[in-house]
């Protein structure tokens, strides 16, 4: 299990990669990104369950993600 210093390591490289998601397309919300980067940092390593080798496993947790403003911390996520 990850100790909390990985987490907001994690966290802090969640915002640092929205923010470039957000500069390389010109336009974005990245206040939105960042206020849920520890959000997802904890999902991350502690809850959800998902092989990124098998994305078809019928065994992985599926996210739904409601905060479309924060789509630069879904493609932050895809990189960690």
């Amino acid at each position: 299990m990850k100790t909390m210093d990985d987490i907001r390591e994690l966290a802090q490289q969640l915002r640092v990669d929205s923010i470039r998601c957000s500069t390389s397309a010109g336009s974005g919300h990245p206040t939105s990104s960042m206020s849920a980067a520890d959000l997802m940092a904890v999902l991350l390593t502690r809850h959800f369950r998902y092989d990124w080798q098998r994305p078809d496993n019928p065994a992985n947790d599926h996210l739904i993600f409601s905060k479309g403003h924060a789509s630069p911390l879904l493609y932050s996520m895809f990189k960690a």
